[in-house]
């Protein structure tokens, strides 16, 4: 998937000035704030999901031809990773994303803007802390451990999809809501039980964040 991935930016960020000089492009740059769900999934007796963390990302988009655009989006998040395998471990993990797409605007010319994409790109994984919940609280006593468990950052490729609606507000200002999903191998880590006995994070699924988010448009 991340070869796929990187195949399918590569070829956004290069198909970009031969469309745009044949059609005169319009741009438009957005700075957006967002809440990160992760879905839970299970694989080889591991469960893994994450706490809600926060998602600053800005979006370039370019319009190639009528209704359609290519976007390019920048964007760090941060959330704790949560692994259960007997133990509940928690690694504070702050993610990167590199991602680009196709965008299709089907209503134009109002103060309403509607619009969905679809794409792909690199999220990475850099882990921080690891902890480890303990299952009972006693007085005095932090119910957190830290441990070292080598933990290493990872990139994984993804696929984007989503859809939004931006509004005019005055001028070339304009407020965008939307949402998007990434679908993507589940970060583990390297932590296997060759590396650390018998704890393990890998779960050789699929993962999936969602993001709703809210922020402003500059046209120029």
């Amino acid at each position: 998937m991340l070869r796929k991935a990187c195949i399918v930016v590569a070829a956004l960020f290069l198909l970009t000035p031969a469309a745009l000089s044949q059609n005169g492009g319009k741009f438009d740059a957005s700075f957006n704030g967002a809440l990160v769900f992760t879905k839970t999934s299970t694989g080889s007796g591991v469960q893994q999901s994450a706490t809600i963390g926060a998602n600053y990302f800005g979006t370039f988009r370019a319009r190639i031809h009528g209704k359609h655009s290519l976007i390019f989006d920048y964007g760090r998040a941060r959330n704790s990773q949560i692994y259960q395998n007997g133990f509940d471990f928690h690694v504070l993990t702050s993610i990167s994303e590199i991602s680009g797409a196709w965008m299709y605007s089907p209503l134009q010319g109002g103060r309403f803007e509607p619009f969905v994409l679809a794409g792909g790109g690199v999220l990475r994984f850099k882990p921080s802390s690891t902890f480890v919940i303990l299952p009972e609280v006693v007085a005095g006593v932090p119910n957190n451990v830290l441990v070292n468990l080598n933990t290493v950052q990872q990139t994984e490729g993804a696929l984007l999809y989503g859809g939004g609606v931006d509004y005019r507000l005055f001028g070339r200002l304009a407020l965008r809501l939307q949402y998007r999903g990434f679908v993507y191998g589940s970060p583990d880590f390297k932590v296997n039980s060759s590396t650390n006995g018998a704890i393990s994070f890998v779960t050789s699924t699929k993962g999936h964040m969602a993001e709703p988010s809210v922020g402003l448009v500059f046209r120029f």
